[in-house]
């Protein structure tokens, strides 16, 4: 049980219940209560779904008493003459009172100053001590690496299904990342790439890239990482007026290939419900900013000029070479990947990728926090 102890009282004629702890306070609505009662004759346990309609909950509903237990729930009556205890331990986690075990780790910036514990052995992944611990990881820094996977292709699938649904996108569900002739991305040949996020012009945008490598005998061809918090809050430093033009001045992404024309609007920089920098939009290549005023855009540009310059700044850029059995997982909405170039006639480097979305890691996650042994993802009928 908590530690914490708190009070209730009601005010505004039941319209209102104060929850009061010992350092603060909170207005909670009679509806946004009665949401939160679970009993069995309201709430089907097996599926976790309520048995009525809430938006039916008479709008007029008030708390007729209340009080708190000794086995810390909040015992309440409401105007409708409902009944019902809840456990005063969720309700403070969801207000954020107390640390909810199922909360996503937040993000912490990094640059190539910081050790990251982030490789993994790939045959550790069943120890489900070593997957919370590798997932912790991965949802705080955005990218992990796990040695040791077979090198089948295509094995890829199966990898990756571990964390998520594989995506299948106009690249299909696999993509074979390898020069070839007459390439239809930058990709496929031996170029350096830049620092960039992949897909910014889908909607949705891919949440994970998966870059698993069956060969590589070239010379050079290293795989680079730079953060998109890290530059995002550089940038700020540097310039808050110029960082919050680069989060307000929206950008229109476009593909155009043999098999799509794919195209979506956004900001280069995007928070989210926290306030958290969450998805960066960086592909030079494909990028078209709004027509704005000119003032506008000089910041913009600005902006655009300082993050291609961070995200291709030593101190930002962590590299490293593939190896055959390597793979890489990485959040596409955060971390910027590019490659140095390579001699593509000294051998043959052959990487393949995929696509996945959060929820698949954020679902093993809490499965895993509430005393998963043995978690996988599997298909459920859809409702």
């Amino acid at each position: 049980m908590s530690n914490m102890t708190c009070d209730v009282s009601i005010n505004d004629g039941g319209k209102v219940l104060v929850l009061t702890n010992s350092t603060e306070s909170i207005d909670l609505h009679p509806v946004w209560i009665r949401e939160r009662v679970k009993t069995e004759q309201i709430f089907d346990f097996h599926n976790n779904q309520r048995l009525y309609e809430p938006a039916e909950i008479p709008l007029d509903l008030a708390v007729s008493a209340a009080n708190v237990n000794p086995d810390d729930e909040l015992a309440i009556e409401f105007s409708d003459g409902f009944k019902a205890r809840l456990s005063l331990a969720s309700i403070r986690q969801e207000l954020g009172w107390e640390t909810d075990p199922e909360e996503i780790p937040i993000p912490k910036s990094w640059d190539t100053t910081l050790k990251l514990e982030q490789e993994f052995e790939w045959k550790d992944m069943d120890d489900p001590v070593v997957l919370h611990k590798m997932l912790k990881n991965f949802l705080t820094y955005g990218f992990c690496i796990m040695q040791g996977t077979q090198t089948e292709r295509n094995s890829l699938i199966r990898l990756a299904g571990r964390f998520g649904y594989v995506r299948d996108t106009h690249w299909g569900q696999l993509f074979n990342v390898e020069k070839k002739i007459n390439a239809t991305d930058s990709a496929y040949t031996d170029r350096a790439l830049p620092s960039h996020t992949d897909n910014p012009y889908r909607e949705p945008i891919p949440g994970l890239q998966f870059l698993h490598c069956l060969k590589n005998d070239v010379a050079g061809g290293f795989s680079t990482l730079v953060d998109g918090i890290a530059i995002s809050e550089q940038l700020r430093r540097e310039d808050p007026e110029v960082a919050q033009t680069m989060e307000d001045v929206n950008v229109r992404f476009r593909y155009e290939g043999p098999a799509a024309i794919l195209v979506t609007w956004g900001p280069m920089i995007e928070r989210d419900h926290r306030g958290i920098v969450y998805k960066i939009r960086l592909n030079s290549k494909l990028e078209y900013v709004e027509a704005r005023d000119k003032a506008t855009l000089d910041k913009f540009y600005a902006g655009r000029k300082r993050l291609y310059e961070l995200s291709n700044d030593p101190k930002y850029q962590i590299s490293f070479p593939f190896k055959p059995g390597l793979l890489l997982m990485m959040d596409n909405y955060r971390l910027l990947h590019g490659r140095t170039g390579f001699d593509g006639n000294s051998g043959h480097r052959h990487l393949q990728g995929c696509y996945t979305d959060h929820d698949g890691v954020t679902s093993l996650y809490r499965q895993l926090v509430n005393d998963g042994k043995s978690v996988a993802v599997s298909r459920e009928e859809n409702p």
